[in-house]
């Protein structure tokens, strides 16, 4: 659709937008001035979460206070792809697992390291015009639902949590929920943007993105015995490139530590998953 065409290359001139500091760099002395550039490539649902970290992190790293962060926020595939091509990245933070074993297996991040999890929630408009107050209603012909494509985390979470939900609803449920589907989207931001305008009935979006749209938008709960098992999970890592190791391996302890659990928290962000035994 016209739509998906136009938010998808909107995506790639962000993108393009904000490789552009990394790139004019210029020389390498550049690199060592007192305002040092760190390209933070992160999941498109960390959007207002990572921003919140940085005033935090400066405060407890005086010596980083010029440091300039760049967030680059797109699907984790995206993000993979981008990386893969040689856009220059200090930092990957991404929301599923798999894409932070697909970069580490090929060279291109250090060790990953999971840093917080999450959960879905469908969301409808503030006026909720379809009177959706269930999950059930999901599946009525004529409902108008936004989801995540197929390639990209939330799509894929999305997915599964419907195949969970056909064990209460029957075993047609996420048949007739798709049917309804009329946008694949390659960022969980642009689900909720398209909520908020009344664009669509309802969407798929993780807990935090519907935390974040606050009283714009109405939520329908997903039980906890129909999420993805394991839920959500974030990994994140300081890449084989990165111009300032020094900063970007801060950066991430800092996001892993006490003081950037409380933050993630505050965004509706689960806690890192606890270490197997």
């Amino acid at each position: 659709m016209r739509r998906r065409l136009a938010l998808f290359l909107l995506a790639i001139v962000v993108a393009l937008v904000l490789a552009v500091p990394a790139f004019a760099a210029g020389p390498a002395k550049t690199a060592r001035t007192a305002s040092p550039n760190v390209n933070v490539f992160a999941a498109a649902s960390l959007t207002y979460a990572f921003p919140a970290i940085v005033p935090a992190f400066k405060k407890a790293h005086p010596k980083y206070r010029n440091v300039r962060f760049h967030f680059n926020f797109q699907g984790t595939d995206t993000l993979v792809a981008q990386i893969q091509q040689g856009a220059p990245a200090d930092v990957f933070a991404g929301a599923s697992t798999k894409y932070g074993n697909v970069l580490f297996s090929g060279g291109l991040i250090n060790t990953p390291q999971n840093f917080c999890q999450n959960k879905l929630i469908v969301i409808t408009p503030k006026k909720n015009p379809a009177h959706l107050h269930s999950l059930a209603g999901l599946a009525t012909p004529g409902v108008m639902i936004s989801i995540g494509d197929a390639t990209v985390p939330i799509g894929a979470y999305t997915r599964t949590v419907l195949g969970n939900l056909n064990t209460h609803y029957g075993s047609t449920y996420k048949t007739r929920v798709l049917a309804n589907v009329v946008s694949d989207e390659l960022t969980v931001s642009y689900v909720v943007a398209l909520v908020k305008l009344d664009e669509v009935d309802a969407g798929f979006v993780y807990v935090s993105d519907a935390h974040s749209a606050g009283s714009s938008v109405t939520r329908l709960s997903i039980p906890n015995t129909y999420q993805s098992n394991p839920l959500p999970t974030y990994p994140i890592a300081t890449t084989k490139s990165s111009t300032h190791p020094a900063i970007a391996r801060s950066f991430v302890k800092f996001v892993l530590g006490k003081s950037g659990q409380k933050i993630l928290k505050m965004y509706s962000f689960l806690p890192k998953p606890a270490k197997a035994s």
